[in-house]
């Protein structure tokens, strides 16, 4: 609120400049992010405030906005108990505004009419959305390699891509998954026939159940249109493992058994052939519907990769992947999208009948006794909350907007009286009539 005052103009009248808008926060796909590791630390977000008006008409600074850039595969959950699904990022550049800053307050300028030519008033500025959210990653991939710890996944990875995994002999190596772009070219294909691989880390026996580090990293090859199930040949409990994991994939969510499998034996450079022959037929023999469909590679010796890359290619072409059915009211496109947790139409006012409430007269020492009425809108809302309610000529102000929306006509028929109570957001007003 301001007032021109000059030398040669000493009543230059109203002259308060607006306050800039709060900045949002938005939420970027970006196809060169694998994990949300980054916002583990980060447990509390907020956009730049906007700057306050100034005198001469000054317009104060718009603030920035906080662009997180999340993997592409990020679900965004409303962290309540419905836990609602408000965003599904799919797409590389994919924007969405989860939390919209405010609007700044208009000057005391804004509010000049002929009626009304010097406001002593401005406006508050808007507080911008507050919100908790959840983010669950389910990375978007053609080929998800699953099989237990130490079974050879990372490194695979490794050589039949670009992507540098870390690598170990020891369990749980792997504790965020890895994706890798396979160019085809490099095994006499054709660069169209490129396709993306993540390894899934370690999956044991009771994994759905929280058991080791798999039951955080299941849900990331729902989006995969084949699987690759790794095994370690070399293990003494080879042919189970086979059985255990894809019991561990029917318990967490059984429309997992209907995606194609391509089962690969791995680290044959550990045996002679006659080994090798032998523990292939052991496998075999339990599983007789793998006979001409099983692959034997060794990652590590670079032996069968090609073989293994162009069966993966026709499994890709052959299968089409599962697409997650999204309910409609959840943001999948590439173009910018805006959650409005305010009502659809902002203009549309609603008026509901309380009860009674009462309170001690300080004056008369009684018990009175008043109507509370709710008045639910965003436009009326946001003039509230951006009032300054202590003072006469911003509550003034207010008392007008209710009479324009036809408040006071729907408070007249549920029976209001001045003296009473209107709910507004989080302020009570009096009303006046």
């Amino acid at each position: 609120m301001s007032l021109k005052r000059l030398k040669y103009n000493a009543k230059g009248g109203p002259d308060g400049g607006d306050g800039g808008n709060g900045g949002s926060i938005i939420f970027e796909g970006n196809q060169n992010i694998n994990t949300l590791g980054d916002l583990n630390t980060r447990k509390y977000l907020a956009a730049e405030e906007g700057g306050t008006g100034g005198k001469n008409n000054k317009h104060g600074k718009n603030g920035e906005h906080l662009v997180i850039e999340v993997p592409l595969g990020t679900k965004i959950y409303k962290d309540d108990r419905d836990k609602k699904l408000l965003f599904d990022i799919t797409s590389h550049g994919m924007q969405v505004i989860a939390a919209r800053g405010g609007r700044g307050g208009y000057g005391n300028a804004h509010f000049t009419s002929s009626v009304r030519q010097t406001p002593r008033f401005a406006e508050k500025g808007e507080p911008g959305v507050k919100l908790d959210l959840t983010l669950e990653l389910q990375m978007i991939a053609d080929v998800g390699i699953i099989g237990y710890p130490s079974a050879g996944k990372s490194t695979l990875v490794s050589v039949i891509s670009s992507a540098k995994p870390k690598i170990g002999d020891y369990p749980f190596t792997t504790l965020v998954p890895n994706l890798g772009v396979i160019e085809m070219k490099r095994f006499g294909g054709n660069a169209d026939q490129n396709f993306v691989v993540a390894d899934v880390p370690g999956l044991i026996k009771g994994a759905h159940e929280g058991k080791g580090v798999g039951d955080k990293f299941l849900r990331h090859i729902k989006r995969t249109a084949v699987l690759l199930h790794l095994i370690d040949i070399s293990r003494d409990d080879f042919v189970e493992s086979f059985e255990v994991i894809n019991n561990e994939l029917m318990l967490f969510d059984p429309k997992m058994m209907q995606r194609d499998q391509l089962v690969v034996l791995n680290k044959i450079d550990v045996f002679d052939e006659k080994e090798i022959e032998k523990r292939h037929k052991q496998f075999l023999k339990k599983y007789p519907f793998l006979e001409g469909k099983l692959l034997l590679i060794s990652a590590a010796a670079n032996q069968g990769l090609k073989e293994l890359v162009f069966a993966l290619r026709e499994k890709i072409d052959l299968v089409k992947p599962e697409v997650e059915e999204i309910p409609k009211d959840v943001d999948a496109a590439t173009e910018f999208k805006v959650f409005r947790p305010h009502l659809d139409d902002s203009q549309r006012v609603t008026v509901e009948y309380v009860g009674e409430a009462q309170y001690l007269d300080p004056y008369t020492d009684k018990e009175e006794t008043f109507k509370q009425f709710r008045v639910s809108g965003n436009r009326v809302e946001q003039i509230v909350i951006m009032s300054d309610l202590d003072n006469d000529e911003a509550l003034a102000r207010v008392y007008d907007v209710l009479h324009k929306k036809k408040v006071a006509k729907e408070l007249a028929r549920l029976g209001a009286n001045p003296g009473d109570h209107l709910l507004i957001g989080d302020d009570d007003i009096e009303w006046v009539g």
